[in-house]
């Protein structure tokens, strides 16, 4: 009976170690800034993908070409064709949603606080604009807002523009529709897991239309209960590994070509009204934009910026199957690449290290 209570004992002692242990491991590890990533970057260039332009050179470029999973990174290829659509008059910026209607794409505790952060800036309205909707999801990064426009701009002609700007980037498709996928294939965690990993990509794209269709129509709700007990780590990998891949060139590049070839001066206006800058720009600064994306394994983002006749595109993409130094990572992430565009020291200091 002793040797049970000392062992207990023990085992109680070596558990409450490697709970104070962990606690000051993250307490340290939120003190970290952007100079420690720059340190971590030198041992895990095999994880990352980072390349600068600058006046439309690059001028840093480690693994250029690696495809990554783009999670809301992406949503600058929507913004795009929202843009495109409103001056083409095929949608007006200016008609009127119930935000019920967004509702039906939401998915509790699924977007890190994102469309309940966006609905509470906005005072909660009955109706929201399209204009509203599209800063949703590039300033706040709902995924309800991405959802609901990517259908009112047509998810066809979303891969279509692809195909036309010719990038080197995979098919997108609905972001929450996937989230509710594994409880629409199983209600057993491991079989759902195995028939999702099994799937094809087109089957893929196909089943995230099918269940799109019903959220719109409210028939989800049963499968959005079954959310939660089906996202466990090895699910959400998978799911981040299901998501439209494209490089950080791609993404250099087009950040650039929005700037300088693929949107008139009107259509930049509208653009910079709806992305990540106004508030970090300088007042030299013509434009700047910005968006990041995150899940627990992958954080992505593209930059640009553009001041007189100088421009400076930057996209870093940081991968790691583990989740664990993302923990941290994704706390100065942001600041990472805008200090890239910004300050010109650090830059030179980003250089050296490759």
């Amino acid at each position: 009976m002793k040797l049970l209570i000392i062992g207990l004992l023990l085992l109680l002692t070596l558990i409450i170690a490697f709970v104070v242990s962990g606690i000051a491991v993250n307490k340290h590890n939120m003190k970290k800034n952007k100079y420690d990533l720059l340190n971590y970057f030198k041992n895990h260039k095999v994880s990352l993908s980072l390349t600068i332009k600058e006046n439309g050179r690059n001028t840093l470029a480690i693994n250029p070409d690696k495809k990554y999973p783009l999670a809301s990174t992406m949503k600058i290829i929507i913004a795009y064709n929202f843009v495109k659509s409103a001056m083409n008059n095929k949608i007006s910026i200016a008609e009127k949603v119930k935000l019920n209607e967004l509702e039906k794409f939401y998915i509790k505790d699924t977007d890190g606080g994102a469309h309940l952060n966006w609905k509470y800036s906005i005072n909660y309205p009955i109706e929201v604009s399209l204009l509203e909707i599209a800063k949703g999801m590039m300033q706040y990064s709902s995924n309800a807002c991405t959802d609901f426009l990517i259908h009112k701009i047509g998810v066809d002609v979303v891969n279509e523009s692809i195909e036309v700007l010719q990038l080197n980037h995979d098919k997108i498709t609905y972001l929450t529709s996937p989230i509710i996928m594994p409880g629409y294939l199983s209600d057993k965690r491991k079989l759902a897991l195995n028939k999702l990993d099994a799937m094809s990509s087109q089957s893929y794209h196909e089943l995230a239309n099918e269940l799109f269709v019903k959220m719109q129509a409210n028939r989800s709700d049963y499968l959005k209960e079954k959310t939660p007990k089906m996202l466990d780590r090895k699910m959400q990998l998978l799911i981040t590994k299901r998501m439209a891949y494209s490089t950080t060139n791609q993404y250099t590049d087009l950040m650039l070509r929005l700037g300088k070839e693929l949107l008139t001066k009107k259509e930049k206006k509208l653009f910079s009204e709806i992305v990540i800058g106004k508030s970090v720009k300088s007042d030299k600064d013509d434009y700047f934009w910005y968006k990041g994306g995150t899940t627990p394994y992958v954080l992505t983002s593209a930059l640009y910026k553009e001041s007189q006749d100088t421009t400076i595109s930057v996209s870093l993409f940081i991968e790691d199957d583990k989740g664990g130094d993302l923990y941290w990572i994704r706390t100065i992430f942001n600041d990472f690449v805008i200090s890239v565009a910004t300050d010109t020291e650090f830059r030179k200091k980003v250089k050296e290290m490759a």
